[in-house]
């Protein structure tokens, strides 16, 4: 089977499930692929997918949610919901697919419009034309270009290829499939990129912090030697004089303040030291808010890819209250009340999981059991993990499935787990926090399980 044959089949399908349905709805799923729903009870809707290294038209049972609208979106809705769908084509038996439509206007006009998708990897297009002539363009190209589309010129179709090569048709579907199945996490990225991207500024920055505040704490470690410095003057006073620049100790050569006299170069000694000490005690504490603000950044980025719509409006609200970034986006109140954290079973055994503060709280704090088990990666910010198990009582396969988890919510390959009864987990000062009184330790690396189908399979708690 050849490119046209494949097409040709799309187009066949297209036409036996649709012909005569109305446009009901239009959906900028993404940047770059947009589905089509029609008015006919239980009828497929179309799924056109201009992405560059592999561009599609399909029919699907999905029903996709999405905000976004771009001018090009906003101007081909506005055209064509509520028109009647004819028929689809090949045009010019080429890779282009011509899918007619027929709008009554107020005035009961009849408008024809040819949508005319260019499925060419690499050079994919969207084209709306109306009486032969531009109306719409996905991409513009002008005269210099060797296919040139211009608005309100007539539509001229690319070099026609004569030779197809073959393709494996069942490949082609399983790679659409694929890109669909990733379509919802597509669209959540283009949707909260900015989010992310000040997220990714905000860690750069707080690394340059992280880098000047450990350089002043190394500096300040070294000027604690003055109190040493200080006490050996003390013992040598009678020997200095007004004047003096230096004293040796051990080798080494300590300053003196020419211009003071003996006793206040004593005081400037031990000054020293201690500006060093409340240096080292203040950077300290910034430091340690630093590493800790840069620790929550990175749990933030390692789930990003496993978040859903309900979780990026918690985390806009989460963030707004601890003030990292500016946010301007708007969180949903009656969503962020509805924050329950998710679970799969294995071995008909319950795993959960959260996905920031407000589930963790949830999960480890209120849906949890004494008894149960209380999993988190060692000394730093992550996602709480509770097996709904007693861990002397628990599967080995059970725990490991646990301990796999949390590393792949915490983006690592292997690494330290915390694991305890949650008899033995307190609350921390902040939501989200826990304090351990006991626990044990265990070390990880194995990737044994299909933890992302695991979590694709997961549901929320009621």
């Amino acid at each position: 089977m050849n490119k046209i044959e494949f097409l040709k089949d799309r187009v066949y399908l297209i036409n036996e499930s649709l012909k005569g349905a109305y446009v009901n709805k239009i959906i900028e799923v993404t940047s770059s692929d947009f589905e089509f729903i029609f008015s006919r009870s239980q009828s497929p809707s179309i799924i056109i997918s201009l992405n560059s290294s592999s561009p599609f038209i399909k029919l699907t049972k999905e029903k996709y949610k999405s905000t976004l609208s771009s001018l090009f979106f906003t101007q081909l809705k506005n055209k064509l919901i509520n028109s009647c769908f004819i028929e689809a084509s090949l045009y010019n038996e080429d890779s282009i697919i011509d899918l007619k439509f027929i709008r009554t206007t107020d005035t009961y006009d009849k408008i024809e419009y040819h949508l005319l998708f260019e499925v060419f990897k690499g050079n994919t297009n969207l084209i709306l034309l109306k009486e032969d002539k531009i109306d719409l363009a996905f991409r513009y190209h002008s005269l210099e270009t060797s296919h040139p589309l211009i608005l309100n010129t007539i539509y001229l179709p690319p070099k026609k290829i004569e030779i197809y090569k073959e393709i494996d048709k069942e490949k082609e579907e399983s790679k659409e499939n694929t890109y669909l199945d990733n379509l919802k996490t597509k669209y959540l990225t283009e949707k909260y990129n900015s989010l992310i991207h000040q997220l990714k500024r905000k860690r750069k920055s707080l690394e340059n912090k992280k880098e000047i505040l450990e350089n002043e704490i190394k500096k300040a470690e070294e000027n604690l030697k003055y109190k040493e410095y200080g006490d050996y003057y003390l013992t040598i006073m009678d020997e200095i004089k007004k004047g003096d620049t230096s004293f040796t100790y051990e080798g080494v050569t300590i300053p003196l303040k020419a211009n003071y006299s003996v006793t206040d170069n004593l005081t400037y000694l031990y000054k020293i030291y201690k500006k060093a000490k409340n240096t080292i005690s203040l950077t300290s504490n910034f430091l340690n808010e630093t590493i800790n603000d840069l620790s929550y950044i990175d749990s933030i980025l390692a789930l990003k890819e496993i978040y859903t719509e309900e979780d990026y409006e918690i985390l806009i609200s989460e963030l707004k209250k601890k003030n990292i970034i500016k946010i301007k986006m708007r969180s949903k109140e009656k969503e962020i009340k509805a924050s329950l954290p998710y679970y799969f079973e294995y071995k008909n055994v319950k795993i959960g999981y959260g996905k920031n503060s407000l589930q963790n709280n949830e999960l480890t704090f209120k849906i949890a059991r004494k008894t149960n088990t209380y999993l988190h990666i060692a000394s730093t910010h992550g996602s709480h993990v509770v097996v709904f198990d007693e861990l002397e009582k628990m599967d080995d396969e059970v725990l490991e499935v646990a301990l796999e988890l949390v590393l792949y919510l915490s983006k690592k390959d292997d690494g330290e787990v915390f694991v305890s009864p949650i008899k033995n987990v307190k609350k921390g000062s902040f939501l989200g926090e826990t304090n351990l009184l006991k626990y044990e330790t265990y070390y990880y690396k194995d990737k044994k399980y299909n933890i992302s189908q695991l979590i694709k399979d997961s549901k929320r708690f009621q």
